[in-house]
């Protein structure tokens, strides 16, 4: 019984890992990627579909 909750926690754990670096991994990304995407958002918003406040009613 010990040993089947054992392979639980593992198989938890190492989703979690997995999961984790997947969310660090593209945080890093979007931080590497963010003055071009805003560059864009802020001359092309209809291509890019942002949401400036001069186009809100």
């Amino acid at each position: 019984m010990l040993v089947r909750i054992w392979e639980v926690v593992k198989a938890t754990i190492a989703v979690v890992a997995l999961i984790t670096a997947a969310l660090v991994s593209a945080d890093k990304l979007d931080r590497q990627k963010a003055p071009a995407s805003t560059a864009a958002a802020m001359t092309e918003p209809v291509s890019t579909g942002a949401i400036t406040p001069g186009s809100r009613p």
